[in-house]
This record gives structure tokens, C-alpha cells and sequence, in this order.
């Protein structure tokens, strides 16, 4: 049996980041992943902000593939809010090249790959975690980290908390299309992504390429496949993509409402396994990082120490709430309102919001990775817009 000091499940951009810092420092990780490629299959929209990169030593210029200045919304009647254009909000990657150079920066800082290797057994032993993979790959290590995803093995044998609800997600790269570079289309409706929404992403500052995809509730009545065949046949939609070509399907579950706990004795959550994901956009990148750098963090304190007690293990929980906790408890609650609105009010909602004073406060303090910082500026300057609020803000 081979011995490590931390296991990491997931092989992903959170897995790969946490996996880096420590093997950093000199300690012996192993990281187990389920797909033999990287970034494959593709089951990310693939939209971040440059703050992103602030936490990593990748190359911008590689994984880069266009910057997004706004957003065209469609309500469900075909009325269109126009949000943004005066600077960069957001940018597209490849999400390919991104994992790659991650996986690349934790091999290069000594952390070992056993790709293609499902976790079939993990156990707890006299302090230590036994793991047992589906190529007969026998390990003992004093910390495992669940870095696997929305149905995170970890999670499960341990008996964590479950996401609140799973998104359901359909899509695909496609070429030979015409589409203003600048902007991500949105596009919301019952009929279009119940629950959630539809987007197209530009993915080259000509225009000619896009991501394009939707997610759906749970409990949605039809199959993903279903609502994206009808995406692909709106007039809205039609117009830009009529002519692509699709070069690579994607698809994909997303976990939304972040564990009330993600550690315990010997095993710590980050990232998608422990629903680190933002509810108002599905976005878990961002998110996913900022929370694996206290995951990090306190995996090394622990390895220093040799102590990895529950309350040892605690300060992880502690430290990734205090920064982004408030932030997903308030896109919570956005989701709960967005989910009771009908198609009427979202239509409402976006005849009200076409106007230049809202306009400039969204362009002003619209931040992808932080939504609840609109709430203030926009209440402090219209507070009319209380009285266009469901009911579910009144309770």
C-alpha cells in the first residue's frame, strides 16, 4: 500500500489548485482522477472574471479566448435589456487549456496524477483514510480532500450534507455563426430554461464562435435535450446561430446551496463537492478557488502540526465562510425570488429595468463574481423598486 500525506479526489481546476499548494511545501500528494483527459468532457460555460487569475500563475494569453463588455437579456416576450459596454465584465477561456496548465503548475510542484483511477473505496483507519481506486491503486493518507464534483464520492461515504438542489445542464461549442463579440446573450423564460436560463457566450473577438447552453431545474417537466432543441429553434436564437456548426457537445450538473459543514476528522469539501457555487449564475470557478486556497491553507497547518481532528480541521469552515459565505446566502436568496417569478413578471421586470439611471447603476456596480453589490446602490437610488418585489421578499 502507498503512503501520502494528502489524497485529493478530483482532478479539476480546484483540485489541481489545492493539490499545488501543498505539494508546494514539500508534502507527499496524490490526486485521483476519474477521466483519463483533463478538462474532458467539457462541462463548463466557461465565463470568469479576471480576478480569477489573481490566485494563479497561469499565462492569460493561453487560456483567454475573448473579453465580454455586457450582456443582451431576453425576457420570455422578446424584450431585450442591454446591460454593460463600457468595460470588461467578464472573459471567456478555454476550459481545456485552463485545467491543463493547473494540473501542469501541481505536477511541476510534485503532486502525483493517477488519472482515469475511480474511487472505489475510502475508508477511516486508526487515523488515517484508506483508498482503493478502480485501477487497484491501494493508498493510506492523514488527509483526504473531496474535490469531485456535484455527486462527490467523498461527500457520500461520509455522510456530508447534500446540495440543496442540481441543476441540469446541456450545450455545445459551435462555429460558423455571427454574433456581436462584446456581449453574452441571456435569454429566461419557462419554455426556454425553466428555472434557470439560456445563454451564448462569445468565444472570439470576430464573432464567429460561441458557447451555447441552458440549465434547468431538477424537477423540470422535459429532458435538458428537449428545452435546447427549442432554444435552438427561437427566433431570438435562431437568428445568430442559423448557420453554425457544432464542434463539441458539453453538459453537466451543477450543485447549488453551499454545506452548512465541509469537514471533518481526516476529510475536508472544496469547490463543486461542497456546492461552492454561485446560485445567481451557476459560476462555481471563482468561488471554487477562493475556497480551495483555505482548504490549502489549513490541510498545511494540519500536515504541520499533525493534527487532523475535526476541530483542527474547523478553521477551513470558518475562514471560506467569513469570505464568500454572505455572498452565497444573499445569491440564495436572489434564486428563491427568481424562482417564483412567472414569465409576466420577468417581463415586468425588464421593461421596468430599460432605463438609463438603472442602466448606469448596473454598468456602475455590476460585478459577476459579487451580485449582492447592486442591492444597496439600487434600493439607495430607486427605492421604488421595492414595490415591484414579489412577496417572497416580504416574507
Amino acid at each position: 500500500m502507498l503512503e501520502y500525506d494528502v489524497a485529493i479526489v478530483g482532478g479539476g481546476p480546484v483540485g489541481s489548485f489545492v493539490a499545488s499548494k501543498i505539494a508546494r511545501e514539500k508534502f507527499n500528494v496524490a490526486v485521483f482522477e476519474k477521466n483519463k483527459k483533463i478538462g474532458l468532457p467539457l462541462n463548463c460555460a466557461g465565463l470568469i472574471t479576471h480576478r480569477v487569475f489573481e490566485f494563479l500563475s497561469i499565462p492569460k494569453n493561453i487560456v483567454i479566448q475573448n473579453e465580454i463588455k455586457g450582456a443582451h437579456i431576453f425576457s420570455p416576450s422578446g424584450k431585450i435589456l442591454t446591460i454593460g459596454g463600457n468595460k470588461v465584465y467578464g472573459v471567456a477561456i478555454d476550459r481545456i487549456k485552463f485545467d491543463k496548465e493547473l494540473m501542469k503548475n501541481a505536477k511541476n510542484n510534485g503532486a502525483e496524477f493517477f488519472r482515469g483511477n475511480n474511487v472505489l473505496y475510502v475508508q477511516k483507519n486508526k487515523g488515517f483514510v484508506e483508498i482503493k481506486t478502480s485501477e487497484k491503486v491501494d493508498i493510506r493518507c492523514k488527509l483526504v480532500i473531496g474535490a469531485d464534483g456535484p455527486h462527490s464520492t467523498i461527500r457520500d461515504r461520509f455522510v456530508f450534507p447534500e446540495p440543496r438542489e442540481f441543476l441540469r445542464g446541456i450545450g455545445a461549442e459551435v462555429y460558423n455563426i455571427n454574433i456581436d463579440p462584446d456581449f453574452v446573450n441571456i435569454f429566461v423564460g419557462k419554455d426556454i430554461a425553466p428555472g434557470f436560463f439560456a445563454w451564448i457566450i462569445p468565444t472570439k473577438h470576430d464573432g464567429t464562435s460561441a458557447r451555447i447552453g441552458l440549465c434547468i431545474r431538477q424537477d423540470a417537466v422535459y429532458s435538458p435535450k428537449y428545452y435546447f432543441s427549442n432554444f435552438l429553434k427561437n427566433k431570438h436564437v435562431s437568428e445568430y446561430l442559423k448557420n453554425m456548426i457544432i464542434s463539441r457537445d458539453m453538459g453537466g450538473i451543477i450543485p447549488l446551496g453551499v454545506l452548512k459543514k465541509t469537514y471533518d476528522s481526516n476529510v475536508m469539501l472544496v469547490g463543486d463537492a461542497a456546492a461552492q457555487v454561485k446560485p445567481t449564475s451557476g459560476g462555481g470557478i471563482y468561488p471554487g478557488l477562493l475556497c480551495a486556497k483555505h482548504c490549502a491553507n489549513v490541510a498545511l497547518e494540519a500536515l504541520r502540526n499533525d493534527d487532523f481532528s475535526a476541530s483542527s480541521l474547523k478553521k477551513y469552515q470558518k475562514l471560506w465562510s467569513r469570505d464568500f459565505g454572505n455572498e452565497l446566502n444573499m445569491g440564495k436568496k436572489f434564486r428563491i425570488i427568481f424562482k417564483k417569478l412567472t414569465d409576466k413578471q420577468i417581463d415586468k421586470y425588464i421593461e421596468k429595468f430599460q432605463n438609463l439611471k438603472i442602466i448606469g447603476i448596473v454598468n456602475k456596480y455590476g460585478d459577476i463574481d459579487y451580485p449582492s453589490k447592486l442591492v444597496k446602490p439600487m434600493l439607495k437610488k430607486i427605492p421604488t423598486l421595492l414595490k415591484l418585489a414579489p412577496s417572497v421578499i416580504k416574507e
